[in-house]
């Protein structure tokens, strides 16, 4: 069981959101975060949030758009376990389920497609295969929006984010992915596809968010 497991079965799951919320911030300012990815998002949208997690972070987006529906889903079991009761009722949630399978299980295609600190995690053997799901999300829906939100190496908290993932969290093959490596695998997956950064780096550095569109 990696530490950060442990610490929320001994917490428990009240104390555990607690922790976990405080723990998040010194990584990265949420608030910020949906600030600048909720400007992007077209009206009344229907909003993939790929390995969604805990749903923490949705709570702050879904607070800033109450026009949008999430669907989020996760390889893992117990996705969204921490997404608040006043938005729930614009929350499908989808445990065990990976991009992949969403995208041929006949459920309803997305507007956007929210990756949010997801490409990290994925190991870099895999990452150009992850990208090949992504383009066919693309190709289903051609005005699809892909926002990425993720990291820039070479930051103290982009540093010590990777070895909390490693260590705490027990995630031994992450690894950050640059601005620059993330558009350029964007375009080897994809082909012509346009991209433009959002606010996030400069608000809250190290963090970034790019939007892909055709």
């Amino acid at each position: 069981m990696s530490p950060g497991r442990l610490a929320r079965s001994v917490l428990g799951d009240r104390y555990a959101r607690v922790a976990g919320r405080l723990y998040r911030s010194i990584f990265v300012d949420m608030a910020k975060a949906s600030a600048a990815i909720a400007t992007e998002l077209p009206a009344n949208a229907h909003v993939l949030d790929v390995g969604g997690g805990d749903g923490e972070p949705l709570n702050w987006l879904l607070q800033l758009r109450t026009d949008v529906h999430v669907t989020t889903i996760d390889v893992a079991p117990g996705v969204g376990r921490w997404i608040c009761a006043r938005h729930i009722d614009r929350v499908t949630r989808i445990d065990s389920m990976s991009l992949q399978a969403y995208l041929h299980s006949g459920r309803p295609l997305p507007d956007v497609l929210l990756l949010m600190d997801v490409v990290h995690h994925v190991p870099v053997a895999a990452r150009d295969g992850f990208l090949t799901v992504v383009a066919d999300a693309l190709q289903r829906v051609p005005r699809l929006r892909i926002i990425v939100k993720d990291v820039e190496p070479g930051h103290w908290r982009a540093t010590a984010g990777r070895l909390s993932d490693r260590y705490i969290t027990g995630d031994h093959g992450v690894r950050l992915i640059a601005r620059s490596e993330l558009i350029d695998a964007m375009r080897r997956a994809c082909g012509s596809i346009r991209h433009h950064e959002t606010r996030l780096l400069s608000m809250d550095p190290p963090n970034y968010a790019v939007v892909f569109q055709r």
